[in-house]
């Protein structure tokens, strides 16, 4: 009776043994996530003692490391199947988390952020194989945004549960919550552990394929370069300086309290997973390129809206970034089940691991450069050119989008 009522009803049709347990196993995972990522720099400052400096570097750290270990994890998942990979990672995801909740050393917090990285690289692309192998190519645009409206719906979890254990003071409040962190990983690992299907292990190769493949097969492939080039800008100004600058835009050069950055980020989350629906339904419609132009159209706006919020008044100024924030959820909305499932469309079977680990490359390499630019012009009291730069910058992919979108005609 309630899954008739739910609003993504016509999308868990579409799943299978096999994808429903992936999707469950992230959504759980999202879960635990939405617990302590956010939470990260406050537990290792106020509890551990570390400096902010140190937090920071950390973090950038716990990225590098990821994008270094891309490469040559998304080789494996052709190397070996994209199951063996996921438990390995998951098995090290797990241990990682619950890690964080020991730390008292910065060898300890280094060692931990290492291994975090490690396992969520291995997840990533091996996840992104599996469920790509097990939907039928016609439906893995709404797979890959049903994954991520429930992605969403368990960081959203996630982080009201944390308001609820987090106590002022209480190391103890965090450890638990790090606990419950690991524990999802280790359920998700029962999860994968249980896949019985030749998808989730090395593609076996036709008579006519070739047996073995390598990343410079993958560029010679002319569109998805393109695309990945094109992603990288478009995280980078649009997605990037998400989580670092606009909170420090909010907070410091607003003068917004904190509680705004619930609200804010709460409006997303909320946004996501009651329209993701409508907006599968909406660009199905459309090519996955007109898709993706209208993403970058889409942040654009939405960092236009956070570019006048300085112009109201305090309250007002909330309002905007709120508004902003519903704007660009539309964006991810489009872009979630649009972006994967179009590197997925453009690779052959035997290097479809390396395609994954490209596209989380470009995560990687914006989850990089956009904080830092923000850091760079917010500390140089630059935000509202800051603002403009995110604006326009956002907008630069459009013509390799259109010139792909031509050729394809």
């Amino acid at each position: 009776m309630l899954a008739s009522k739910l609003p993504f009803k016509e999308f868990t049709a579409l799943l299978n043994p096999h994808s429903r347990r992936i999707v469950a196993g992230i959504a759980l995972s999202a879960i635990g996530r939405g617990m302590t990522l956010s939470l990260l720099m406050v537990y290792l400052h106020d509890m551990r003692g570390f400096t902010i400096t140190f937090g920071g570097a950390l973090m950038g750290w716990g990225a590098l490391f990821g994008i270094i270990c891309t490469a040559p994890l998304g080789s494996l998942v052709d190397h070996i199947g994209p199951k063996i990979v996921m438990v390995i990672g998951l098995v090290i995801s797990g241990i990682s988390a619950i890690s964080f909740s020991f730390v008292t050393t910065h060898t300890h917090a280094f060692i931990a952020m290492t291994l975090f990285a490690f396992g969520g690289q291995c997840v990533w692309p091996a996840q992104t194989v599996i469920l790509t192998r097990v939907t039928p190519e016609v439906d893995r645009p709404k797979i890959f945004g049903f994954n991520f409206m429930l992605m969403n719906l368990g960081l959203g979890v996630g982080g009201f549960l944390s308001s609820i254990l987090i106590r002022e003071s209480s190391i103890f409040s965090y450890q638990i919550m790090y606990w419950l962190d690991g524990t999802t990983y280790l359920v998700f690992l029962f999860f994968v552990w249980g896949l019985n299907t030749p998808h989730a292990g090395k593609y076996i190769a036709k008579a006519h394929e070739p047996t073995n493949g390598s990343y410079l097969e993958l560029f010679r492939i002319r569109e998805l370069s393109i695309v990945t080039v094109a992603g990288v800008i478009l995280l980078t100004f649009g997605y990037g300086p998400l989580q670092s600058g606009l909170p420090i835009y909010a907070t410091q050069y607003l003068d917004l309290a904190p509680n705004w950055l619930g609200i804010i980020f709460g409006v997303n989350t909320f946004a996501i997973v009651i329209f993701q629906p409508l907006v599968l339904n909406i660009i199905a419609k459309y090519s996955k390129y007109t898709a993706l132009i209208s993403v970058a159209i889409i942040w654009a706006l939405s960092w236009l809206a956070v570019g006048v919020s300085p112009y109201l008044s305090m309250f007002m100024a909330g309002v905007a970034l709120c508004i902003s924030q519903l704007i660009f959820a539309f964006g991810e909305m489009v872009h979630a089940p649009t972006s994967p499932a179009l590197m997925q469309e453009l690779t052959p079977e035997h290097i479809r691991g390396r395609a994954s680990a490209l596209g989380s490359l470009q995560w990687g390499i914006s989850g990089i450069a956009g904080p830092a630019i923000a850091g760079l012009m917010i500390g140089a009291h630059l935000e509202q050119l800051w603002v403009l730069l995110m604006a326009f910058g956002v907008l630069l992919p459009i013509p390799f989008f259109a010139y792909l979108k031509q050729i394809k005609k």
